[in-house]
């Protein structure tokens, strides 16, 4: 099964986000802006991507995805990335279109990502109702989709991968070092990261050593 699908892509605010990356404000806020850029452009790129929503809470981190092809940006009117979303689907039937949606989430920290990882994952979740796939660690949530926004129920928070199988969602197993799961919330996790913009802005704290496509 095939399917044309809208992707999420919250974005916290740069100012205040990857608190854990222990970087200067300026330069952290740079380094997120870089993923999230290496993220979204992964994310228009695959096939099965119908549509692109970067949701915001501080429109200048917005600025960057203007005139992206098949990008949109939205600005956000709830706090917390649960409600963020509801808010996103709640917006959809506004937005055109007719029967349910095919809606999936995705961090903004996922510079690793590859276009036909992407496609690959969204092909076996057209297969059932609801599907996640983990984070490296098995813990987190790199991708919630659902075949129809309406049963998206995103549950993030403390342990989302567990909250997302226990409420019925199924698990999609991917390779440990899918870009799809690598997301990036420390600064030993830029090790090997591929995206173009991260890898320029990260500079020497990028390792090569443990690149899985090399320095391009």
């Amino acid at each position: 099964m095939t399917l044309s699908w809208l992707v999420l892509v919250p974005i916290k605010s740069t100012r205040i986000g990857k608190s854990r990356i222990a970087l200067d404000p300026g330069r952290r806020r740079r380094l997120a802006r870089a993923m999230a850029l290496d993220t979204v452009t992964a994310v228009a790129a695959a096939g099965c991507v119908g549509g692109v929503w970067v949701l915001v809470d501080d429109p200048a981190d917005g600025d960057m995805f203007r005139g992206m092809s098949g990008v949109c940006v939205r600005r956000t009117g709830v706090v917390g990335l649960n409600d963020v979303i509801r808010e996103a689907c709640r917006a959809l039937p506004a937005a055109g279109g007719e029967g349910p949606r095919p809606v999936a989430v995705l961090p903004a920290d996922l510079p690793s990502l590859e276009p036909g990882e992407l496609d690959d994952a969204l092909l076996r979740a057209s297969a059932v109702p609801r599907a996640v796939v983990p984070d490296r660690q098995g813990t987190g949530t790199t991708l919630l989709a659902a075949r129809d926004a309406a049963r998206l129920r995103p549950q993030y928070g403390p342990g989302p991968f567990a909250a997302h199988r226990c409420s019925g969602a199924a698990g999609l197993q991917l390779p440990d070092d899918s870009g799809l799961r690598c997301d990036v919330d420390v600064m030993a996790d830029l090790a090997g990261v591929t995206g173009r913009y991260t890898r320029n802005e990260a500079g020497d704290l990028v390792s090569p050593a443990t690149d899985r496509q090399g320095v391009g």
